[in-house]
This record gives structure tokens, sequence and C-alpha cells, in this order.
């Protein structure tokens, strides 16, 4: 049976649709990789083959584009994740494999300029308090994962009944998150699997 048949209206929205998501397309990387500061309206347009006025008829600001740009990034990373762990075990198998993920992503990420969190949080701390919200919330969302895959490990026995799951969850976070940065910042990856290779020792001896 066929479904009803569009309308002009629709079909106007699908192609405004397609056209926002392939604009996001092209800024999540450029500001993944240069930041809200450092992507100019100037190479916006390049990128999208837009006129200002275009761009505007789909985002109000270049504030409400970056926003936009995080969170098609955002979705592009847990599309990854979904992948990579689909069919894992839940609690530490999954848990494991998260860890294993986490590192063949910053060794090729599936967005250009590697992990869209880390940067923006670095970027947003002081200086584009507008980001921060979005990032709070994603954050809340990577420790729900991470907590939940704990917990269900503490029921499923893979971890001691006194294990403190929030304890294990920020630790576990903040050694991947922190391992990004560090990497960043030495310019070496050595640094990165060496932290996530002491967490997985430590997850073995919980």
């Amino acid at each position: 049976m066929e479904g009803p048949a569009k309308t002009d209206r629709t079909v106007g929205f699908v192609k405004g649709s397609k056209r926002r998501a392939a604009i996001l397309a092209s800024t999540a990387p450029m500001f993944n990789q240069r930041g809200f500061a450092g992507t100019s309206i100037a190479e916006i347009l390049e990128a999208t083959a837009l006129e200002k006025g275009g761009l505007y008829n789909h985002f109000s600001s270049k504030e409400e584009l970056r926003i936009a740009s995080f969170e098609y990034a955002w979705t592009e990373v847990n599309a990854y994740f979904a992948r990579m762990l689909h069919g894992i075990e839940s609690g530490e198998p999954r848990l494991r494999a998260y860890v294993d993920a986490f590192e063949q992503y910053v060794k090729r990420p599936v967005v250009a300029g590697g992990c869209p969190l880390v940067n923006t949080a670095l970027e947003a701390d002081d200086a584009f308090p507008f980001l921060m919200e979005r990032v709070r919330a994603a954050f809340r969302e990577m420790r729900s994962f991470v907590r939940r895959q704990v917990r269900r490990g503490v029921e499923k026995g893979h971890f001691r009944n006194d294990t403190d799951i929030d304890a294990v969850t920020d630790f576990t976070i903040a050694s991947l998150d922190g391992a990004i940065v560090l990497a960043r910042a030495m310019g070496s990856s050595a640094s990165l699997a060496r932290v996530i290779g002491v967490l997985r020792t430590w997850l073995s001896s919980i």
C-alpha cells in the first residue's frame, strides 16, 4: 500500500533537511579541526558552495551552526560505537570492547579532527559558553553508558560486589579522554597506548 501523497510543502521540507545534513557533513569536520574561532564564515561558504543568505536560510547564526555541527559529529561517533559494540554482552565484555573501540577511533576517527567531545569541551570551557550545555549533555550520555556497563558487570559477577561503580565510571572516562589530551599535547600516540594499557590492566583487577 502506498503512503499518502507528498505535498509540495513536504517535498520542500525533505529537500531542506537533506541540504541541511549536507551542510553539516561539510562543517562538522571543519569545526572539529579548527574550532569556532578558527573557522570563518568565508571558509564555510566555500566548503558548502553557498551564498551567505543561503546558509542563513538553514541556520540563524554561526553559533547555531556550530552547535548543530557538534550534534552531527556526536551522532556520527555514537553510530560508530553502536556498530563496534553490536552483539557484545553487556557488563565487563562491553566495557572492554568500548575501550578497544575508543582506541581505534582515536587512530581512525569517523569525524576528521578526532574526538568532537574532547575538542569541543576544551574549546568551550570559558570562551564559548553557548557550547557548554551540549557538551555537558554529551558527557552525561557517555557517563551513563559506561556506568551502566560497570553496574551490569557487578550484577553479573564480572566485577567484585564491593566495586565503587561511580569511581570506576569516572576513572574510565577520565583515563580515555585524558589520554587524548595528553597524546595531543605530547604530539605522540605512545602516551595514549600506555594509558589505555594501564586502564585495561586495572579493569582486570576489579
